[in-house]
């Protein structure tokens, strides 16, 4: 393709004079060169290099892939057209690795997918194959691609309210969707603490890597005592790493408990009664079952607060709230206030749910 050389600082006038000829070549960006000066990318409509408009000016053939807009326009024209129905449509992107599910049609071409993938997305490393769930904690089955640098870890960070967070999708699960309800975590927790006029105690139960305490626990005099865990040990393990990061510059007093444990079982240990003010529970498909077992570790004669995320049915949302205003009744709660929100679709049939409730023990 024919460029225009000029020097940098007549850049805008030759672009200008350019541009209002329609001589410019679309969908491509100026160069920028050595010596100070631009590449200016010509149509083949622009005047010959002889032509007097030019004033003498150089010009330099230069072979350019055209601005991609998809991924899709990297690959090959007759292989995007053979498989045109079956390339993804959709993907998701964690820290530095981009995690794609593939038809089986467009499996022998993943390496091509790979390639067009990291060359539109610049701050990728790897690319990974989504082969759903599996195992007893039901983490992410990903097959790496191709990677950019050759590493095919699947250790990475996403950065979350002014947080670093390390996460492995093959080892917990992760959720970048659920960023706003963990907003509101630590907007209620404010509220609470706030209520009470001093710092509060948090649980976190089902805490996979954090991500959820990432903000609340690095709030300055936000919180003075937090109970944490997960039943799956390879999340406790990136768990208590970032609890470490989070709390490394929090001059805050706290005491901070972590456990790799079933939650239901955190009753039986006295230590842990009667300490929560704020208590999470997500758990999404067991959460309803599992707030009774939960519910002693509430303090008591104070203002406390429960948020959970459950998948319901559409047409359950009234008996939902009825099961667990009913609960709280049965451990004591007075003064509830109990709002049970959809926060998005989970399939036709199914929603995904939020529970809030606020409430005083006795």
């Amino acid at each position: 393709m024919r460029h225009l050389i000029v020097p940098s600082v007549d850049t805008q006038h030759w672009l200008n004079r350019i541009k209002a000829n329609d001589w410019m070549e679309p969908s491509y960006s100026i160069l920028s060169l050595d010596d100070d000066k631009k590449a200016i990318p010509l149509s083949a409509q622009a005047p010959k290099n002889t032509d007097d408009i030019w004033q003498g000016l150089e010009f330099v053939e230069l072979n350019r892939r055209k601005a991609a807009k998809r991924w899709t326009d990297l690959l090959e024209a007759e292989l995007y057209q053979r498989f045109e129905e079956f390339w993804p449509k959709s993907y998701e992107i964690i820290g530095d690795i981009l995690i794609v599910k593939l038809e089986d049609e467009v499996v022998p071409h993943q390496r091509e997918i790979a390639e067009a993938m990291l060359e539109k997305h610049p701050s990728i490393r790897l690319i990974c194959a989504d082969k759903g769930v599996h195992g007893e904690f039901r983490v992410r089955n990903l097959t790496p691609i191709d990677s950019r640098d050759g590493d095919t870890s699947t250790l990475t960070r996403i950065r979350e309210g002014g947080k670093v967070i390390l996460i492995d999708p093959t080892k917990s699960y992760y959720s970048a969707r659920l960023s706003n309800e963990r907003l509101g975590n630590l907007i209620s927790a404010k509220k609470l603490a706030k209520t009470l006029d001093r710092p509060i105690s948090v649980c976190d139960p089902y805490a996979g890597v954090g991500p959820a305490m990432a903000s609340i626990i690095s709030s300055p005099n936000l919180v003075d005592y937090a109970l944490i865990g997960d039943l799956n040990p390879d999340a406790v393990s990136l768990l208590e790493q970032n609890i470490t990061n989070f709390t490394r510059k929090v001059d805050t007093k706290m005491v901070i408990k972590l456990l790799c444990q079933d939650a239901r079982l955190w009753k039986n240990t006295h230590d842990y009664l009667a300490k929560i003010d704020l208590l999470l529970v997500n758990l999404p498909h067991d959460t309803v079952n599992h707030i009774p077992e939960l519910l002693p570790l509430m303090r008591k004669n104070s203002r406390s607060l429960i948020r959970g995320w459950a998948i319901i049915n559409r047409d359950e949302v009234a008996e939902i709230r009825d099961t667990i205003e009913r609960q709280l009744k049965q451990h004591g709660a007075t003064e509830i206030d109990l709002q049970c929100t959809e926060v998005k679709g989970y399939s036709t049939s199914r929603i995904f749910v939020r529970i809030e409730s606020w409430q005083t023990f006795n």
